[in-house]
């Protein structure tokens, strides 16, 4: 299989990996034949892309550490939860003190136990996006990102568990936001990120009041703004005052939030994303939990299609963890652009004179440079 934006779905292809709706649902499932009809409802949904099938690249299979009935557990667990806020008078008081904590405990042991059980695949979490911008795909994300800095640092099993629960419940603050702010097609002015950052303490305030959640878990909810320098908010906390689960979430969020579409902006290039990361390194996060976290992402993931120096256009079919930089690439197109009669292989690890110049489908990316952030 291989990605492809939406703009370039055309009627007759098929669906090569399961598209879920934003709260959890099979929307389309593998296999199924692309009509207009379905390419605009996609399109209406915020879909901006879906792995299709193809002949060429039918053994490229693009795998989620975490199954499909995992993620759709961990989705539903949010949507009740933020149905339950939703429905509520008296918001934190009202939220079922005994099923809350219970929910998201099955939630969290399911995901570790799918990651624990797919050691390989945590070497380069580049498929667990389900392509979908919303709240609650966003959460099981960061979720999962987290859970894999924290194995990589060793974290026991009960650590998992309170880093999991806190980072997919680390924006359930916004829940309470007003709902003209949550629903806009914009970018936030001022006066509305300042209504927005709220949502940190209203998360915090809900989640410290349920006796089944551990406090830290909480306090993922109200740290993972802050930075390092004293510039996040709401406290304004520096250095080690702000929990690492806090910051391990914080750069977890920042990383999916980027290289996911925004209803104002295309997604930004993997790679952009971490370079982006690293270049907060020592004063917004800590170098060492980067590094972490770049552990786990593959620059260019498996089923995209890019371009190299040579003009060749090809699929990456493999990654080695260790050259993330240099993968193995099914070459599809010749410099001049034309389709080849044999797919070939490159390993870009041996042949050192060939690399990557960029993603075929640009239609999908951003291509404004991320701004550095500052150092002061």
């Amino acid at each position: 299989m291989r990605l492809v934006s939406i703009k370039q779905a055309r009627p007759g292809m098929k669906v090569g990996r399961t598209i879920f709706t934003e709260d959890g649902k099979t929307l389309l499932g593998v296999g199924v034949t692309l009509t207009e009809r379905l390419i605009q409802g996609l399109t209406r949904s915020g879909i901006d892309s879906l792995y299709i099938e193809d002949e060429r690249t039918e053994d490229i299979v693009v795998e989620d550490v975490i199954r499909p009935e995992t993620r759709q557990t961990a989705v539903e667990a949010i949507v009740k939860t933020v149905k339950q806020i939703t429905n509520s008078n008296k918001l934190a008081r009202k939220v079922s003190l005994n099923e809350m904590g219970l929910l998201f405990q099955q939630a969290c042991n399911s995901i570790l136990d799918d990651m624990m059980g797919n050691q390989q695949l945590l070497l380069h979490l580049t498929s667990i996006s389900t392509h979908s911008p919303s709240l609650y795909h966003h959460s099981v994300n960061v979720a999962v990102l987290a859970a894999a800095v924290g194995m990589s640092l060793g974290y026991s099993r009960s650590q998992l568990m309170e880093l999991s629960i806190g980072a997919m419940l680390h924006d359930i603050g916004k829940v309470q936001l007003p709902p003209e702010l949550l629903q806009k097609q914009e970018r936030w002015n001022e006066e509305e990120q300042e209504i927005a950052k709220q949502h940190t303490m209203l998360g915090f305030n809900l989640l410290r009041k349920q006796h089944d959640i551990s406090l830290l878990s909480a306090h993922v909810c109200l740290q993972h703004h802050e930075r390092l320098d004293g510039s996040g908010y709401p406290q304004g906390l520096k250095g080690k005052n702000i929990h690492e689960y806090a910051q391990i979430v914080g750069i977890c969020d920042v990383y999916d939030s980027l290289t996911s579409p925004r209803p104002w902006r295309k997604r930004y290039m993997p790679q952009d994303a971490l370079e982006y990361l690293f270049g907060a390194g020592g004063h917004l996060f800590e170098h060492h939990l980067i590094k972490a976290f770049s552990k786990h992402i593959a620059v260019f993931p498996i089923g995209s299609s890019v371009v190299l120096n040579t003009g060749e256009v090809g699929v990456v079919c493999r990654v080695d963890p260790d050259y993330c930089h240099r993968p193995t690439v099914r070459v599809l197109k010749d410099g001049r652009g034309n389709d080849v009669r044999v797919p070939y292989e490159l390993d870009l690890k041996s042949q050192i004179n060939l690399f990557i110049v960029g993603f075929e489908d640009e239609e999908l990316f951003s291509l404004e440079g991320l701004v550095q952030p500052s150092a002061n």
